[in-house]
């Protein structure tokens, strides 16, 4: 009767520690950083409290206590402590040390970890304090007549001996401090008790023979996972167990407590996590009755021969709660049960998920599938807690049960020894797809370099020379700030008044000269202050680890997961950009400035980040050695585009993709991909008949290496596809990268900087290359070897250093998906180009081009020009020549134009 009371308090009972993974939501930053000081304010004033009551001495001077200026205080926080630390003990004695506790444990929500602590459990520190100040009411600690439970504690005491004699008052205020003790630490005292005549009650039975061994792998799909999970028999049925007492055993050795421990348990499970691997003994014992009823257990036997084994129906849970509960009961079994000695063992799997996410959670990786690690995990609310402490020990009765065959209904057909029964076979779990992990920055090697940056004596000793320089070529001016970097250091000049600032721009190249240096870039002026720039390369350079891009807390917050981890600027700090918001990229370099390296970070930092459900990537590579390592990379949807013509009917199939993605986008009436994805997911089962079609939508990057050969080919249909992808993909999630080293204005057009504002240069040539890619002159002054001018959308130029990426690290983080996952192309270009598909897919051989919209158009150009010539189609319709004669071949054929009169336009007939 006591145990279910206790349980329905606790179900009515609000949640307990309700963790958040993110506590602050859209509070503002000067929100946080106030809760955040609260928080440490509260922490700091708990601990001073503690050291107050610690070294609390009766002979110190207090409120009720008063002595002379000249005796020493011996408290050890000083007069304070002891004035504050004599409030406390007079007022509460013993139970004045809850107090620091407890402004501790407040402060720690702010800071550390964000909770919420329900009503009840306030409750049992009020009534576990008063308790304690009752008992220790008798004790001498303080000062005069109130003793050890303080004021408050003597009141009480007096008050219960008056009414209850003291031997009844003392069974009145245990039985209250095991109340409160119960709803402070969640202990259930009737599990305690059975556990405790379990444990007798096999001292005196004799031990049974082990079970044998029954290892069973992870399941490879959900038909095994079915299979390999757990399962729980409903009813009051009890199977015939001879290995009972050896069961009881394990489970005496854990306190079962009530639900929701809180964060107690959650810290305790990060702690004693079992080991990768590790083997979990499980022994059968009686079934509790009413759990999880899916069926009823029916004999089976393959051959006919052999023991028959009662076989249930697997646990499905209903509710997504109960999902996380089943995961934590089998993880807390498996950490109980893993310590007896002499057990059965099996290996349990357990997957989990919620409607359109997927995570697994096994015995031997309890976090395995959770993409924030062990400090992201949740905590269940009072009915889960409740059902993980009864489902851990099903579980562990049950699951190393006889190993007989088990026939999983619904999974594999009705079992054959139903058949005829008439009973309809009970429907399949959904199968759960697990997600991939994302690699860890194990992969990637760390580059030697340290800390290059010249003294400050030397820093100071060049400005001086900076000014001195400058003062030769009649410019006067003040050093401001010098910032040093990686590779360069930056002196800020203030120019004296009436200097002009074109002066001191023309003077990079005899700066170099006066300086001795290889290059000197002067940003003039530096935006939003009043001082002129000069960059001057550090005598020892400094290499920038791309391992330590990935592990900065700039790259690591990033929520985007098309962030890129471009470089460190010229003080050192990293630098990261989001493709998404860009939308689109322009590299442009000569050759060996570090190109293709950066290439190579910026897809590595999308494999950091995204999951091939998450993130699609198009690589066109023409020099077919670049990108020729992410061969087979399950993120991509077509191969490796190496030969051109397959690199244009790429780029019109994206054009085809990008309206396809619109009209499904119109059709749920949302805006861009992300509000797409986010409405189907909130649809999940309840998407309408006529929407059933839709599909979730992965994020496209489009990177091509070389630029300048596909504009070589066919530079009319690679530039209007490119425009028109530039202008209108962003919404549809489709993000285009651009590279090339040879940036002149043939390849570079006008058309593709307006929709490119977002680029990237490395060193060039001359100062006419630096205009074309960034309307400005400054990467001819560049360094080389990854050192670069970002120039992102509306922003100012800002000087980078991009990271160095080997190939092994390229290599090594290629491997780790290509073992988690296949690629799953999902177009084959070639074929693609033949089926009359898109602008590039009209190679039918000047056969019916009906069918053709771009034909259609031209058919009425011409007719109202009343003549057609190849080339004026070919320049009113930007498509190359074979297309365009195509067309008037067509023409001819219908009978719309006359026949060829040499160089002169055809005349319209009709």
């Amino acid at each position: 009767m006591a145990d279910t009371v206790i349980s329905l308090f606790l179900r009515a009972a609000p949640r307990q520690y309700a963790f958040r993974d993110n506590q602050e939501g859209a509070a503002t930053d000067g929100n946080k950083l106030a809760r955040e000081l609260f928080g440490l304010f509260l922490i700091f004033w708990g601990l001073l409290l503690l050291l107050s009551l610690a070294t609390f001495d009766v002979r110190d001077p207090s409120l009720n206590h008063v002595v002379s200026n000249a005796t020493q205080v011996r408290n050890s926080a000083g007069l304070f402590g002891s004035y504050i630390g004599g409030i406390l003990v007079d007022l509460f004695g013993f139970s004045a040390f809850l107090w620091p506790f407890g402004f501790m444990g407040i402060g720690a929500r702010y800071v550390v970890i964000p909770f919420d602590v329900p009503w009840w459990r306030w409750l049992g520190l009020i009534l576990l304090g008063a308790c304690v100040a009752t008992m220790g009411a008798g004790w001498n600690l303080s000062i005069g007549d109130v003793g050890g439970g303080g004021f408050f504690g003597v009141i009480l005491h007096n008050f219960a001996a008056r009414y209850f004699s003291p031997r009844g008052s003392a069974l009145v205020w245990l039985f209250l401090f095991l109340i409160s003790a119960q709803l402070v630490l969640a202990l259930s005292w009737s599990a305690m008790g059975r556990r405790i005549l379990e444990g007798l009650r096999e001292g005196l039975t004799p031990r049974a023979k082990p079970a044998p061994k029954l290892e069973i792998s992870a399941p490879r799909n959900a038909v095994e996972a079915a299979a390999a999970r757990p399962v729980i028999v409903g009813g009051d049925e009890r199977l015939p167990n001879p290995a009972a007492p050896a069961a009881s055993t394990a489970r005496a050795s854990r306190w079962l407590k009530l639900p929701g421990l809180g964060v107690f348990q959650f810290l305790w499970n990060r702690k004693r996590g079992p080991k990768q691997g590790q083997v979990v003994d499980v022994t059968p014992a009686p079934l509790p009755a009413g759990r999880g009823v899916q069926g009823t257990p029916r004999p089976y036997s393959p051959g006919g021969d052999g023991p028959v084994t009662p076989v249930p129906a697997p646990y499905v849970p209903q509710d997504p709660e109960d999902d996380d509960a089943y995961a934590h009961a089998v993880h807390d079994a498996a950490q109980t049960n893993g310590r007896a000695n002499g057990r059965a063992a099996v290996r349990a799997t357990v997957r989990t998920g919620r409607d359109g996410g997927n995570a697994a959670a096994s015995v031997g990786d309890p976090f395995a599938g959770n993409e924030f690690g062990p400090g992201a995990m949740g905590l269940e609310d009072d009915l889960a807690g409740d059902a993980a402490d009864g489902l851990a020990d099903d579980l562990v009765d049950y699951a190393a049960g006889e190993a007989g065959p088990t026939w999983l209904e619904g999974a594999f057909g009705d079992d054959p020894a139903r058949e005829g029964q008439g009973t309809a076979p009970a429907k399949p779990a959904r199968p759960r797809k697990a997600r991939s992990k994302l690699p860890g920055l194990d992969l990637l090697h760390s580059v030697a370099g340290g800390d290059t940056k010249p003294a400050r004596q030397i820093l100071e000793a060049k400005g001086q020379s900076v000014i001195t320089c400058l003062a030769d070529f009649g410019v006067q001016g003040e050093l401001t700030r010098i910032t040093p970097g990686p590779v360069v250091t930056m002196f800020e000049v203030r120019p004296a008044p009436g200097v002009k600032v074109s002066r001191i721009a023309n003077l990079s190249d005899d700066l170099a000269l006066a300086l001795k240096a290889i290059a000197v870039r002067i940003q003039a002026p530096i935006p939003g202050t009043d001082t002129v720039g000069i960059e001057i390369p550090n005598e020892a350079r400094e290499n920038v680890c791309f391992k330590e891009l990935l592990g900065s807390d700039t790259f690591r917050s990033a929520p985007s997961m098309l962030t890129m981890a471009i470089g460190k600027d010229i003080a050192g700090n990293a630098t990261v950009a989001d493709l998404a918001r860009m939308p689109h990229l322009l590299v442009a370099g000569a050759t060996g400035a570090g190109k293709s390296v950066c290439l190579n970070s910026i897809l590595l930092s999308f494999l950091y980040k995204a999951r091939p459900e998450d993130v699609q990537m198009l690589l066109v590579d023409p020099k077919r050695i670049e990108l020729a390592v992410y061969a087979d990379l399950p993120h991509l949807v077509h191969p490796v585009v190496t030969e051109m013509a397959l690199a244009k009917n790429a780029l019109d199939w994206a054009v085809q993709e990008m309206d396809r993605r619109y009209q499904a986008m119109a059709r749920l009436a949302v805006r861009n991909i992300a509000g797409y994805n986010q409405k189907l997911a909130d649809l999940g089962a309840n998407l309408p008949a006529e929407l059933a079609d839709l599909e979730r939508m992965p994020y496209l990057v489009i990177v091509i290496d070389e630029l300048a050969d596909l504009m070589l080919t066919a530079a009319k249909e690679v530039e209007t596809s490119i425009v028109r992808l530039a202008q209108l993909a962003r919404a549809a999630g489709i993000h285009m990268i651009l590279a090339t080293q040879r940036p002149s204005v043939d390849v570079v057009t006008g058309l593709i900087k307006a929709n490119f504002p977002c680029r990237i240069s490395f060193q060039v040539t001359s100062k006419h290359d630096s205009r074309t890619i960034l309307d400005t002159v400054g990467a001819e002054h560049l360094l080389g070897k990854g050192d670069m001018l970002f120039k992102p959308s509306g922003g100012k130029l800002q000087r980078l250093h991009g990271a160095f990426v080997g190939d092994d690290d390229v290599a090594s983080v290629v491997e780790f998906w290509k073992r988690q996952q296949a690629p799953n192309y999902t177009v084959d270009f070639a074929d693609w180009g033949n089926d009359g598909t898109g602008d590039g897919a009209n190679g039918n051989g000047g056969g019916d081009l009906s069918d053709d919209p771009m034909y259609a158009e031209a058919v009425e150009f011409v007719i109202g020009q009343g003549k057609a010539s190849i080339s004026q189609i070919q320049r009113r319709f930007r498509i190359g020549f074979n297309r365009a004669a195509r067309y008037v071949e067509q023409m001819e054929h219908d009978g719309i134009i006359g026949p060829s009169d040499g160089s002169k336009p055809r005349m319209v007939i009709r």
